[in-house]
């Protein structure tokens, strides 16, 4: 298995953010059901299910100085915009799932010399 990549349109035409390292502790799943819960007074309960919200977080452990951190940075721009973007778990695959970044802010924060660390949080679009 390869690592993943992002392809994303800023409006120039795809471009594809490739993951020089994959990302560490990504979960199989991770939902959030939006659901109002009533319980009556004889015990009976109503549940009003909304919607599943299906979510992918991402842990970048080590993002290099340079182009690599540079990429991330243009598109992270995008991304903090709301435009939507394809995740590919597998670059050699042509399997890929529509997101919006869920995040509102992004730290490439200080790992090692040369190196930085940051987590996403991606929100499956719904069509």
């Amino acid at each position: 298995m390869t690592n993943p990549q992002i392809v994303y349109d800023p409006g120039t035409g795809p471009v594809t953010l490739v993951f020089i390292r994959p990302p560490r502790k990504v979960p199989a799943y991770d939902y959030n059901a939006v659901r109002h819960d009533n319980i009556s007074s004889a015990g009976v309960r109503e549940a009003v299910l909304e919607r599943i919200e299906a979510f992918l977080e991402l842990e970048m452990e080590w993002v290099g100085i340079g182009a690599d951190v540079q990429a991330w940075n243009q598109f992270m721009q995008f991304a903090l915009s709301g435009g939507q973007f394809g995740y590919y778990p597998d670059a050699s695959q042509p399997a890929f799932t529509n997101y919006w970044l869920e995040d509102t802010s992004w730290t490439a924060g200080y790992k090692a010399p040369g190196q930085y660390s940051f987590k996403l949080k991606f929100r499956q679009v719904v069509t």
